[in-house]
This record gives structure tokens, C-alpha cells and sequence, in this order.
């Protein structure tokens, strides 16, 4: 089911540009969730935490940043949606191509809690889809809606885990791979939101003491450290999963990719402690320009870890599970044996 060479593919370049494809996809995919959690996470956890004196200044951040959150918050939730079947797609290719295309969907979605997580996942993008657009007809009510679709998520993003895993025998990493997703949504998409706001709120005030985006960075500042830690735990237990010896580090693709990923997150969580520092006041001051730059440099950051991470659930890990027999009664009889006689 997983052999990576299988003997049908006609051309040595087709099984790299299939995994291309798949991780495409994925980056696309993670992209979606990491910003409908962020949409969500900036809402409830940043923008209405955000200390800033009832004005006109507030009135009108407020309606910029609803339709900010709102309309990327509706669009994200859509791309989850149209890019569930391209994903299914994507992963199946990843599978042994001697078996049909069908048979290894069947597979994937029937017969594997891959399958569940994927059923999840929909049914998050429909409750967000259906949540903001109440919101934006101006009833509260559809931001309860939506917000179910991160509980959703998380499930979905767990019970998916790693598509190499998907056969394999239940264990607590989906609950931690869950937590993970939602985390990762929440403190980097919601960073996502907070270099969009900057443009948004820029033109509203003049004084530098009444800017919403110096206050919405303190605010997010005081969330993103919880955030941090809740990400480094659950991504430190779901790596330990995937590698079976410490060289698998260096000596697997998977591990100089996780290597790269930490590498560049190590970078991430330096700027935000230099933000924390001085983001506030950079944000009140002349040196305004120089922050968001900053800003904008490491949201470009943030979608290269997107792109690695992409790389890394369509990568065979170390301790990849061997797939049950029983998975393939939809196979074609002597498939097998045929290609093993070559």
C-alpha cells in the first residue's frame, strides 16, 4: 500500500512529482485551517481583549476589523471545503499505484480513521461557511457557530495525523496532533491577522497612544506565550512518535526536514520575544516602518514552516506502521504476486 516504487510508474520523475503535488496540496490545505482557526482565535482571543478607549477610533477599528476577520474567516473556511477532494486525491497517489485508485480511496476514507478526520475537517468548513455568514448579517449568534468548527478541527487534524499512519493501530498521538493543529492556528494564524490589521487601522487615529494596532499587539503578545508552550509540548511528543533513534535525525528525510522546520520556528520565537520587548512601543513610535517590515518578514516565515510542514506529513517517517493485509480486500487478486514476479 505504501511501497514508494512501485513498479507501474512509468517515468522515474512521476513518483517526485506526485509527492510535489501532494505537499502542494497539503500547504494549500494547512494554509486554509491555520487561518479559520486564526480567523477565530483573532475574534474571541485578541480583537475583543484589545484595551482601547470607546471612541469613534474604536468604532471605526471595530468595523474594519470585522470585515477583516469576517471575510477571510469566510474564504478560508471555503477553501477548506473545495480542497478536501483534491487532498483525498493527493494522498491516495502517495499509496501503491497498484492498486486502483478507487480501491485506495475506499481505503482511506472507509476503512481508516483518516477517514474520520477528513469527515471532521468537512464538517468544520460547513459550520464555519454557515457561522460567518450570519455573522455578517449582524447576529452574534454565528460566531458561536463557527467557533464549533474549531473543536471540529482538531479532531479532524488528529484522527489525520500522518497519512503513513493511517492504518495504524490508535494510540493518544491524534489527541496530542489535535491540540497541536489548533494551537499552531491560534498563535500563528492569529499573527497572520495581526499584519493584515496593520493596514486596516493604520488611517484611524493619529495619536500614538489611542492606535489600535499598538494595542492589539500588546494583547496578542500576552496570549502568544501560552501559545508557544501549548505548540512546543504537543509538537515535541508528536515528532518523538515518527523517529525511532535520535540519527534518524540526520540520517532520514523526515528528520532534515523536521530539523529545517525547527530551525526556522527557533528563528520565529526569537522575533517574537524581540516583539514582546519592544513591538508596543516600536508601534508608537517613529520606528513604526521598521516594525512592519518586521512584521511582514516573519508572516513570510510563518508560510515557509506552512510549506515544510506540508513536506513533512507526506514524508515517510522512520517509524512508519507496516499496513494490515486486510486493508486491500478490495484489491485486485494476484496484483501483488504479479508485480513481485517482474
Amino acid at each position: 500500500m505504501l511501497a514508494p516504487r512501485a513498479f507501474s510508474r512509468d517515468h522515474p520523475y512521476v513518483e517526485i512529482l506526485l509527492a510535489l503535488g501532494s505537499a502542494l496540496i497539503a500547504a494549500c490545505y494547512l494554509a486554509a485551517i491555520m487561518m479559520l482557526v486564526g480567523a477565530i482565535a483573532f475574534h474571541f482571543l485578541i480583537w475583543r481583549k484589545t484595551a482601547l478607549p470607546l471612541g469613534p477610533v474604536r468604532e471605526a477599528a471595530d468595523r474594519e476589523m470585522f470585515e477583516m476577520v469576517t471575510r477571510w474567516g469566510l474564504w478560508s473556511a471555503a477553501a477548506l471545503l473545495v480542497l478536501t477532494g483534491p487532498r483525498l486525491i493527493g494522498v491516495a497517489s502517495l499509496l501503491d499505484t497498484r492498486v486502483p485508485l478507487r480501491a485506495r480511496l475506499d481505503a482511506l476514507v472507509l476503512r481508516s480513521e483518516w477517514g474520520i478526520g477528513v469527515a471532521a475537517t468537512t464538517c468544520a468548513g460547513l459550520c464555519a461557511v454557515v457561522g460567518f455568514l450570519i455573522v455578517r448579517k449582524h447576529q452574534r449568534a454565528g460566531w458561536l457557530v463557527a467557533a464549533m468548527s474549531v473543536p471540529l478541527i482538531a479532531i479532524g487534524s488528529g484522527l489525520q495525523g500522518h497519512p503513513f499512519d493511517a492504518f495504524a493501530t490508535m494510540t493518544a498521538a491524534p489527541i496530542f496532533d489535535g491540540i497541536h493543529a489548533i494551537g499552531v492556528g491560534a498563535w500563528l494564524g492569529s499573527f497572520i491577522y495581526l499584519v493584515l490589521a496593520e493596514r486596516r487601522v493604520q488611517p484611524h487615529t493619529s495619536s500614538p497612544w489611542t492606535d489600535p494596532l499598538g494595542a492589539t499587539i500588546e494583547r496578542y503578545f500576552h496570549v502568544a506565550g501560552a501559545l508557544t508552550t501549548l505548540v512546543l509540548l504537543t509538537g515535541i511528543f508528536s515528532a518523538t512518535l515518527h523517529l525511532s533513534t535520535f540519527d534518524d535525525l540526520n540520517g532520514t528525510p523526515y528528520g532534515q526536514v523536521l530539523v529545517g522546520k525547527v530551525g526556522i520556528v527557533a528563528i520565529l520565537l526569537a522575533f517574537n520575544e524581540h516583539h514582546r520587548r519592544h513591538a508596543e512601543r516600536q508601534a508608537r513610535t517613529s520606528e513604526r516602518p521598521q516594525l512592519v517590515h518586521t512584521l511582514r518578514f516573519q508572516a513570510g516565515l510563518i508560510l515557509l514552516v506552512l510549506a515544510l510542514t506540508a513536506i513533512l506529513i507526506d514524508v515517510a517517517p522512520p517509524s512508519v506502521n507496516e499496513v494490515r493485509g486486510e486493508v486491500f480486500r478490495t484489491a485486485p487478486r494476484g496484483a501483488a504476486d504479479a508485480d513481485a514476479k517482474r
